[in-house]
């Protein structure tokens, strides 16, 4: 579901409308395109938990399962890089902050240590991380900066990035790459919170508890987020610890949900399609970001939104049109790959 809805507020149409909970915050507060990444992060933390918990005990030990990690992590960096660079591959402007650069450095970081702590040195961890990113945003002293460190001009987070990687992030309308160097560091924490949650689901809670239990806890890191968000803002840009903490818990809410329909109602068929995304995650993604531009191209004077989707609805309207369009591309080559059970996974 968080692939899904990451394609379909990726790729809009080039109209000058788009529904507003489908365009990303510029600064401070969230939208619905905000919640995805950060649910799609906190269920890379509940995976690790259900596919190693039990093997981290295991006679091997714990180091195979590290250097598979960074294995793993190597190739999703690269991948990152190319969709960074594709076309032009122009090493001057070559962008080295990304998406997948940022799910490759969080996982990483999350999984070593999931590796060597319990749920209590992962809180320890989590805590440990927010208030490293608080000192730094708060009492760092950035050169020429005298605003308040949530200010979009002159904050640490774009005075690290533009120290260390120069021209090669991401330049966005605030100034801040929302996948520089201290949001990565943060976005760690919804890994760290999608991990506990998974040591929830695994442990011996009753299955009937499960469903409130992870729907109220939910709520409750909701309202913390939002209770801290006067002195630390929830911006996505930032991933500031409100954001985390508010996003963590939504993600539980709908987990829960999802949990309930799945586990407890049996209504898994009605989820197979999402199924079929997620199984091929990596693959759906670029996939979404090497289609968009051949479905925007005009051959021979037409195009289908212009020709096919504007004339039908209004740009807002045309604009979810040919987003949708586009989910429809990628679940196309996504069926035909789990239908003849292709999975391409790294």
């Amino acid at each position: 579901m968080c692939i899904v809805a990451m394609i379909l507020v990726n790729n809009p149409g080039p109209a000058v409308e788009v529904y507003p909970p489908l365009v990303h915050a510029e600064w401070l507060g969230w939208t619905f395109a905000d919640t995805i990444f950060p649910s799609f992060l906190w269920i890379v933390g509940l995976s690790i938990t259900l596919s190693t918990a039990r093997r981290v005990g295991s006679a091997r030990g714990r180091w195979p399962l590290l250097a598979h990690a960074v294995q793993r992590s190597v190739l999703l960096f690269a991948c990152g890089l190319f969709l960074e660079g594709f076309p032009r591959f122009d090493l001057a402007s070559w962008q080295v902050t990304g998406v997948l650069q940022k799910i490759a450095i969080a996982y990483l970081l999350a999984f070593g240590i999931f590796l060597w702590t319990d749920w209590r040195g992962q809180i320890v961890a989590l805590l440990g991380i927010f208030a490293l990113y608080l000192g730094l945003m708060f009492y760092y002293p950035v050169p020429g900066c005298t605003a308040g460190p949530w200010e979009s001009g002159c904050n640490f987070a774009r005075y690290l990035d533009n120290f260390a990687l120069g021209g090669h992030v991401w330049a966005t309308p605030s100034g801040n790459d929302p996948d520089g160097i201290l949001s990565v560091l943060s976005s760690t924490t919804s890994v760290l919170f999608g991990i506990l949650a998974g040591q929830f689901v695994l442990g011996r809670t009753e299955a009937r508890l499960r469903t409130p239990t992870l729907i109220a806890s939910g709520l409750l890191f909701m309202s913390v987020g939002m209770a801290l968000s006067p002195w630390i803002p929830i911006s996505k840009v930032l991933w500031t610890p409100s954001y985390s903490i508010f996003m963590a818990g939504l993600s539980a809410v709908a987990f829960g949900a999802v949990y309930w329909a799945v586990e407890e109602r049996h209504l898994a068929r009605g989820f197979v399609p999402f199924e079929q995304f997620g199984v091929n995650a990596l693959i759906a993604y670029v996939v979404s970001r090497l289609d968009a531009n051949p479905l925007k191209a005009h051959v021979m004077g037409r195009s289908i939104y212009d020709n096919l989707l504007e004339p039908l609805a209004t740009p807002a309207n045309a604009s979810l049109l040919f987003a949708l369009v586009n989910v429809l591309a990628v679940f196309v080559i996504i069926f035909t790959m789990y239908r003849r059970r292709i999975f391409v996974k790294l």
